[in-house]
């Protein structure tokens, strides 16, 4: 559906050429919710506005559908255009038109007929939940149908490929859930193919199938989101999967530990996440062991599972135990040795 080839975009200042895209290959599948994530000055807005060609790429090839888009006529990429929706973290619409004219707009920019267009902006607007909503402007919105409203603009000339560029990051977390759950509805409901830009690796867990991870205008690690989320191999990307899954033991916990113990932080993944593997442990052991932290999360309903655990007793029974759960699970950390 989308190659990157060697993608190169470099900025000319006064001064100096910055790169912003490093030399990208990316592949994205047809149908799937593929997510970038980068801090600010990544690069990975500059990849999803140079796959519609926002930004003229420096070098490389953009190919969408077998199309390479840096080739193409400005008619022809006019054209293949339309088959690209794109949404905004700002939303970006008209705010002296109505609802239903922002919809009509995109209809209207394509030449697509009157009665064509009234058809198409009613059913669109019901899709996303504000057929209510079609007279009224947007200063009479809330932030999250806003954003419907742009979602809808986007699909108005029933493209295949959706462009999203942090598209939650102005949101609050429970209309954040409401926009996902949309995107995901949409994905399933009509095929399209979802290239989601975010800074937040919680709406990457919650949406995306696959993940590119960005750092200073490379890709430094991408795969699918359950493998990155489990086996993170790069600084920055453990930061991430740290920051969407941190918890936090209290400082006076830490001061009532046993002083001949250890603190162990467990990954398990698949089906050991769902497995009795700790009380395995101490039915089979002479240590002594107290759950201080435990979750399992579904990522694409497959179970990943976070247990930190204070483990007491000799030091050969704790040698054991360590050796025990990491022959049983994808990762033990010690976190600390008490005292």
């Amino acid at each position: 559906m989308i190659r990157l080839v060697d993608l190169v975009k470099q900025y000319q200042t006064k001064h100096e050429t910055v790169v912003g895209v490093d030399h990208v290959n990316l592949e994205i599948k047809p149908g799937e919710i593929f997510g970038i994530v980068g801090y600010s000055g990544a690069g990975k807005s500059s990849v999803l506005r140079c796959i519609n060609l926002l930004e003229q790429p420096t070098s490389g090839q953009v190919l969408v559908n077998g199309l390479d888009l840096t080739k193409l006529s400005a008619e022809q990429l006019r054209l293949a255009r339309q088959k690209i929706g794109m949404i905004f973290q700002h939303f970006h619409l008209i705010s002296s038109k109505t609802v239903y004219e922002n919809v009509a707009f995109a209809l209207k920019a394509a030449g697509k007929p009157k009665a064509e267009m009234g058809k198409r902006v009613k059913e669109l607007l019901q899709l996303v939940g504000l057929a209510d909503k079609a007279d009224q402007y947007p200063a009479q919105l809330s932030g999250g149908q806003k954003q419907r409203v742009g979602i809808a603009r986007a699909l108005a000339n029933e493209p295949q490929v959706l462009l999203c560029d942090e598209p939650t990051s102005a949101l609050d977390p429970t209309t954040t859930q409401s926009i996902l759950a949309l995107l995901r509805q949409i994905n399933r409901d009509l095929g399209l193919t979802i290239v989601l830009i975010t800074h937040e690796m919680e709406v990457v867990k919650d949406l995306c199938h696959r993940v590119a991870i960005m750092q200073q205008g490379k890709v430094i690690e991408q795969g699918t989101v359950y493998d990155v989320f489990a086996n993170p191999v790069q600084p920055l990307t453990k930061e991430f999967i740290h920051n969407a899954l941190e918890f936090k033991l209290p400082s006076k916990l830490w001061d009532r530990l046993d002083p001949s113990g250890k603190v162990l932080k467990v990954l398990f993944r698949d089906e050991a996440a769902e497995q009795g593997i700790i009380s395995d442990l101490l039915k089979s052991s002479g240590i002594r062991a107290n759950i201080l932290h435990g979750k399992i999360e579904y990522i694409g309903d497959k179970p990943l599972g976070t247990f930190i655990m204070e483990v007491a007793g000799s030091r050969e029974e704790i040698e054991q135990a360590v050796r025990y759960l990491t022959d049983r699970s994808c990762g033990v950390e010690v976190m600390t040795n008490v005292g």
